[in-house]
């Protein structure tokens, strides 16, 4: 673990977003953003989420998947345990979330950071940022690798494109924001009761937590979702993240990790469950509707 305590602080470079205080360092020539351990509001059992850990380990793995994402390691800064962002923005650039290209169009109904999905999807057709079909993609795959790692909190706000105005060009930018993945706020003890509890393990498959995205006004539930829709960049984003899926690989980085063996053990549980009962379940359940419309279509002709 790199101790970034006595690198050179950027006060001129700032980033937002809600969980945990962020300062720009330069290290070896390179700017990072290292993130702090934000409190655990929602378990009194614990001080500091594990959103630090849980922003490393989810980026790895996303990378192991193919998707370009932020480089992370984990470090320590002033005694604390932090997460180091590589800062994929040169000079000139800057980040374009998906909520600031969404609040130019202005026919949207909802606004930037409304997380409705028909709006979402709507916009991303509307905006003339990007190329709609490679920035729909995108979305989509991060949909499904969020629901492969639990994230509940991908908005409008943390994905998105660089743009350059002096230069006038884009660029996707790497997944990034990824610590609200693989449940942060959980103690050890709190893993080992879960692992001992098929109910338990089964409420973190399909119960929640959900993604971020509405539809009316209801948080989407990741199985009921993909096992559902018809949308077909969503059903091919689902395949791409299971023939990417590479076990060997995820065991490695949680081998490699800096965390105690109930989180490793804890974690390449619930990726392992949430794989076999969310994605490849949902595909299943979707090759066994399109078997189901096609027989009733044979049927329709054969009638006519």
């Amino acid at each position: 673990m790199i101790d970034f305590t006595g690198c050179q602080i950027d006060s001129f470079r700032a980033y937002d977003g809600a969980n945990g205080s962020k300062i720009c360092v330069l290290y070896q020539g390179e700017r990072y953003m290292i993130k702090f351990p934000s409190y655990a509001k929602h378990n009194p059992q614990m001080h500091y989420s594990n959103g630090c850990i849980n922003e490393y380990l989810a980026s790895t793995i996303y990378q192991s998947l193919g998707i370009e994402t932020q480089e992370t390691c984990l470090g320590i800064y002033e005694g604390k345990e932090v997460v180091a962002c590589k800062d994929f923005c040169a000079t000139g650039e800057r980040i374009l979330n998906f909520g600031m290209m969404k609040n130019q169009c202005i026919d949207s109904i909802h606004g930037g950071y409304g997380t409705e999905l028909e709006s979402v999807l709507t916009a991303i057709d509307m905006q003339q940022i990007y190329d709609p079909i490679a920035l729909r993609k995108r979305f989509w795959k991060m949909f499904a690798a969020d629901a492969l790692l639990g994230n509940f909190d991908r908005h409008n706000g943390n994905w998105g494109v660089i743009v350059n105005e002096n230069t006038m060009e884009v660029r996707m930018a790497p997944v990034y924001d990824n610590g609200s993945c693989l449940y942060p706020q959980l103690t050890d003890e709190q893993m080992k009761a879960i692992m001992k509890d098929p109910k338990e393990i089964e409420n973190r498959i399909y119960v929640f937590p959900n993604s971020a995205l509405k539809e009316q006004d209801r948080k989407i539930n990741y199985f009921s979702f993909l096992s559902t829709t018809k949308n077909k960049d969503c059903i091919e984003a689902l395949r791409y993240v299971q023939q990417h899926y590479n076990e060997e690989k995820i065991k490695n980085i949680l081998a490699k990790a800096p965390i105690s063996n109930v989180k490793k053990e804890f974690y390449l549980l619930i990726i392992k469950e949430r794989k076999n009962k969310i994605i490849d379940k949902a595909l299943e359940l979707q090759i066994e509707r399109k078997k189901a419309e096609k027989t009733v279509v044979k049927k329709k002709i054969r009638n006519l």
